[in-house]
């Protein structure tokens, strides 16, 4: 009986523990202790073109883990590199351990990875092109550097217009205070989107 109690006991600690990591986000989970602070997800319908194919393969298989990430979340060149990481841990997870005892993830087949990468690609953040950027040694171009490439590679402002910007801007000051990061002061972040919207589209 001992053993048993024992055997009880060090079940239930593993439960709470993996229960820890884990709060329910849509059809997934949010595997937060083992995935690392994502942003708050995107709604499905605010995917640019949610009823095609690569659209679809994002809703399936990213919401498994954690939130919904929008293609502009990567600039293109990231993106092969991110996808890989996470189907190899699908493919980690998918059919062994306590994991999959509790929710067996699915994993892509080859030809809907194609899909989805094209998908990301095609619909990713547009980066700044340094070397025909204007104003990047200025004050407030210094300021965009320093502040924006902390997380992804630095937007190219022309994607929005002056008047988009600033909710924008907001929206990446709540992912960094989702992700735990620092984040600047109100006259950074006024020089970040003076420059954004200075050579704004």
């Amino acid at each position: 009986m001992k053993r048993y109690g024992s055997l009880l006991l060090g079940i239930g600690l593993l439960l709470t523990g993996t229960a820890g990591l884990m709060s329910g986000y849509g059809s997934g989970w949010a595997l937060s202790g083992m995935m690392g602070r994502m942003p708050p997800g995107i709604d499905p319908a605010e995917l640019p073109q949610p009823q095609s194919p690569g659209a679809q393969v994002l809703r399936r298989y990213c919401r498994q883990c954690h939130n919904l990430p929008g293609p502009k979340m990567h600039a293109a060149q990231d993106w092969p590199a991110v996808v890989a990481r996470m189907v190899e841990r699908m493919e980690a997870m998918s059919g062994r351990g306590m994991m999959a005892m509790m929710h067996r993830l699915r994993v892509p087949s080859e030809t809907e990875v194609a899909v989805l990468l094209a998908y990301l690609r095609d619909n990713a953040q547009r980066s700044l092109d340094r070397s025909r950027s204007a104003d990047l040694d200025s004050p407030d171009g210094r300021a965009f550097a320093a502040t924006c490439s902390r997380c992804h590679a630095l937007p190219d402002p022309t994607q929005h217009t002056a008047d988009e910007w600033p909710a924008v801007v907001q929206r990446m000051v709540g992912n960094m205070k989702t992700m735990g990061k620092t984040v600047p002061d109100d006259a950074t972040l006024a020089q970040v989107l003076r420059y954004l919207q200075t050579h704004a589209g």
